[in-house]
């Protein structure tokens, strides 16, 4: 399998990106790979994937938040030691397919990272780092692909899992939440009863944009009395500005991508 290592260059065309079942509108776009020439990096690393093909785009600029682990350098963020190989490993295996599910679209597949056990071992366990000693007991997994993430910190800091789900797709009887789209709305649910007034909550999902779906995750847990600590997600998109969304709520993620 080769690998492609290009750098992120050219502007064309608007696209969107593809993230947790929804579409946004970025003012950035990637001619295909087999036109891309390759440009000087600046503004941070990048790093490439080995999953590399036709099609894909596998650059990804790391950029510094305040609440980021930092792929530059050995480091304290909050109480975890952040080590920059993991930042790397983890970011190498995912990949951006552009046109998926439809034309316009940028995919963010996590799938890739999946198939490798170091490199998803490596995010669970930063995660895992961060929130062990926080006192947390729940985790809260954001349909679908908070499900995989959320289960295994969940067992690791010894809190229960507590499913945010699609419409009808809860047997019991749920408190629902209803929160706007780019395109419409949609409907978050969670079964009554499932978190108690005053636990400690960490909101997990695999990737923030424009916060929305977090937004929604956020208000339907502080209902039922939760105390919000934090969310945390793999991937943020920050020129969508999700984090911002969120108010007074601390944002974690892994890594960011333009």
């Amino acid at each position: 399998m080769n690998t492609l290592k290009i750098s992120f260059a050219v502007l064309k065309k608007p696209t969107t990106y593809f993230f947790s079942g929804n579409s946004v509108i970025s003012l950035k776009s990637l001619t295909p790979p087999s036109s891309v020439k390759p440009a000087s990096i600046s503004g941070g690393p990048r790093v490439y994937s080995t999953f590399a093909g036709a099609g894909v785009r596998t650059d990804f600029k790391v950029n510094s938040y305040s609440n980021m682990a930092e792929p530059d350098s050995d480091h304290k963020q909050g109480d975890v030691a952040v080590k920059d190989d993991r930042i790397a490993r983890i970011s190498s295996t995912i990949r951006v397919i552009p046109d998926f599910p439809k034309p316009g679209i940028m995919f963010q597949d996590i799938t890739t990272m999946l198939l490798d056990p170091v490199a998803f071992k490596d995010s669970i366990d930063l995660f895992v780092e961060r929130y062990k000693d926080k006192d947390i007991s729940v985790v809260a997994g954001v349909e679908a692909r908070g499900f995989i993430f959320g289960p295994p910190i969940a067992l690791a800091i010894g809190a229960k899992f507590v499913p945010m789900r699609k419409p009808n797709k809860l047997p019991g009887a749920v408190i629902s939440e209803e929160y706007s789209l780019e395109y419409g709305s949609d409907i978050m649910e969670m079964h009554v009863g499932a978190v108690e007034s005053g636990e400690r909550t960490l909101v997990i999902d695999d990737l923030i944009a424009t916060g929305g779906t977090l937004v929604a995750a956020i208000n339907l847990l502080e209902r039922v009395g939760a105390n919000v600590v934090e969310c945390a997600c793999v991937i943020e998109l920050p020129d969508l500005k999700g984090r911002d969304r969120l108010g007074d709520k601390p944002l974690f993620v892994l890594i960011s991508s333009t």
